[in-house]
């Protein structure tokens, strides 16, 4: 508006000069005047139709508390003709935060591209976003703004990978036992008969379906009649000290504190897969990253690549939550939720479909809901509600 009254007083002043004083000259201005608004309102509605955008990030892989560039080229496409002033507001998820200003202004010249760097800081672990929030078109007096429509960068996102650490905790003697105390199985019976119910509140699996090249003996006939599949049962070392992980982290509530909560879970779960090493326990870990994925954890090789793996997550999509089962056929006795008390219909949907142990944070503020939870603080200790 402050724009437009200075364009409109330059206008009234060049009438005056017309009219009384000089009609020549003031007849120049006018035309000066109309003149550079057409050209200002041209280049406005070329760079609307013809501006590009995206973002390019000096790293695609990040170690947390790390800075990084992200840069917004823009891209002329229009040759000889420069564009509009251009306004660029920039966002980033919340495990990545601004280290230097997330909006600008800048001018393209024509048939040319221009990069603007803002440096950014990696916070949490998980998938750590930068995208375009608004692109606003100034003409160059000033007078005119346009909103350039989100489908024109609405897809143009840049995608950093934050690793999460992997904690030493040492030995949890409480957490081991509790973890550790699947019974072997009983040759005569059809399914388990463990009596001790560790951390997952039920017994552990000695079976699972027979696949091509496992030794006929091993068919436990009679449980493969009762499931109308064949089933062959596992070494006794197998059962004894294998467990199953499953990583659940549901849709952003908007809780500020969701992404760190989710960073303090899957630190905590890495911790647990650590301790389960280093004491010779094998697990099985199951999260989703573009489908549900499942990985035997057996030494610290698979820890690593585990960690790699998890550098990707972002919340699932709720659709997909709870279709674990589902797209790898089975169910894991332990569940790490990064559900929040600010959105406890997520963590009562949990408790619909999920038949086992469950692990929250301290910083999730959830209270006790059922039995068999875990507690782990920040410093990674876990422990039992009561």
């Amino acid at each position: 508006m402050k724009n437009l009254l200075g364009y409109l007083t330059c206008v009234a002043v060049a009438l005056m000069l017309k009219i009384y004083i000089n009609g020549s000259g003031g007849t120049l201005v006018l035309y000066l005047l109309a003149i550079a608004f057409v050209i200002s309102l041209a280049s406005l509605l070329v760079t609307k139709r013809k501006l590009v955008a995206a973002i390019k990030l000096s790293s695609e892989i990040s170690a947390k508390d790390e800075e990084l560039e992200a840069e917004v080229i823009l891209l002329n496409a229009v040759r000889f003709i420069p564009s509009c002033v251009v306004e660029v507001v920039t966002e980033c998820s919340d495990n990545v935060t601004a280290v230097s200003p997330l909006d600008f202004k800048t001018v393209v010249a024509g048939g040319r591209q221009h990069g603007v760097s803002v440096k950014l800081k990696t916070r949490f672990a998980g998938l750590g976003t930068v995208r375009i929030k608004n692109i606003l078109l100034h003409d160059y007096l000033g007078i005119i703004t346009l909103r350039l429509h989100s489908s024109r960068f609405e897809k143009v996102v840049g995608k950093i990978k934050i690793m999460p650490n992997i904690p030493d905790t040492g030995t949890q003697t409480e957490l081991l036992k509790a973890t550790s105390e699947n019974a072997a199985f009983d040759d005569n019976e059809s399914e388990s008969d463990e009596n001790a119910l560790g951390l997952t509140g039920v017994p552990g699996y000695d079976h699972r379906q027979y696949e091509i090249g496992d030794p006929l003996k091993r068919i436990n006939w009679k449980l493969s009649s009762k499931r109308d599949e064949l089933m062959v049962r596992l070494d006794e070392k197998v059962t004894a000290s294998s467990q199953a992980f499953f990583l659940d982290i549901p849709a952003d509530n908007g809780d500020p504190m969701f992404a760190m909560n989710v960073d303090n879970m899957i630190e905590a779960s890495l911790a647990m897969l650590s301790m389960l090493i280093i004491e010779g326990y094998e697990s099985e870990y199951n999260y989703y990253l573009d489908g549900w994925k499942s990985m035997k954890i057996k030494h610290a090789g698979d820890l690593i690549e585990l960690q790699n793996e998890l550098a990707a997550v972002s919340p699932y999509p709720q659709e997909k939550r709870f279709a674990f089962s589902h797209e790898i056929g089975k169910t894991a006795p332990i569940c790490f939720t990064a559900c929040m008390a600010t959105s406890l219909g997520d963590f009562s949907s949990l408790l619909e479909e999920f038949n086992g142990s469950f692990v929250v944070t301290r910083l999730s503020g959830i209270d006790k809901q059922t039995e068999n939870m875990w507690l782990v603080d920040e410093s990674f200790e876990f422990r039992k509600m009561t």
